[in-house]
């Protein structure tokens, strides 16, 4: 197996990762423009800045979601850490004991 064959294995999946992040950037870098470019110049700091910035995270959200589903060993839900009981443990009235 040459060197060339085993670079390009590990870097499929992270050109595949850029194209998708890049498809998901183009979509939210257009709705920030569109946005800045009706926000007037007055209001252009203060609340337009954290509607902005919400807007990239949400976009590096994406991408550490759109990471995690390529791994293979990834699971969608966390399995537990003890097992459950079949039956509530049994009670007696410990009233009746005391005199």
């Amino acid at each position: 197996m040459s060197k060339a064959t085993k670079r390009r294995q590990p870097e499929e999946p992270a050109v595949q990762l850029a194209d998708d992040l890049r498809d998901q950037a183009a979509a939210v870098m257009g709705e920030i423009a569109e946005f800045l470019r009706s926000v007037p110049d007055e209001k252009l700091f203060g609340d337009t800045e954290f509607v902005v910035r919400d807007q990239v995270l949400k976009l590096v959200a994406s991408a550490f979601t759109a990471r995690l589903a390529q791994k293979k060993t990834a699971t969608s839900a966390v399995a537990p850490s003890v097992p459950t009981a079949d039956e509530p443990p049994s009670s007696t009235a410990i009233a009746s004991a005391i005199p």
